[in-house]
């Protein structure tokens, strides 16, 4: 069972990095709930609902470069019809220009299974691991 929840999520993180890189704003919003919430890792990227969540995308993909993660094996519990997960990670930001520049990374989420049987996002968490150092 552990392996297939893992498939869940490595499918689902798939599917988002895939739509991310597209700048495909109907395409990101399809990985989400109907009511998701999102925290990126800097204080303004958080997303409350749906509308939130697509001015969030559109101001993402307004931006010169596109992101995505590469990602360890998730640690994943479920419970019934949701899935929770983290997972150690690398941010790729890839520039329009070619560039591209990657930073660790941590991933984690709720996953909820919608009536259509489809695994989505009910909340979704990046951010930048701080060293002891960074702090003070």
């Amino acid at each position: 069972m552990e392996g297939e929840d893992r498939g869940i999520v490595n499918d689902l993180l798939g599917q988002f990095v895939t739509r991310l890189r597209e700048r495909d704003l109907d395409g990101a919003l399809q990985v989400f709930s109907d009511d998701p919430v999102l925290f990126g890792s800097e204080a303004e990227e958080t997303a409350h609902g749906v509308p939130e969540l697509e001015a969030f995308f559109g101001r993402l993909f307004e931006r010169p470069q596109t992101y995505g993660w590469a990602w360890e094996e998730p640690t994943v519990r479920k419970s019934g019809s949701v899935v929770w997960f983290v997972a150690p990670a690398t941010v790729v930001v890839r520039g329009d220009d070619g560039s591209e520049q990657s930073a660790p990374y941590r991933l984690s989420g709720v996953l909820e299974r919608a009536a259509d049987g489809r695994w989505l996002f009910s909340l979704f968490n990046g951010a930048e691991p701080v060293s002891p150092d960074q702090l003070g």
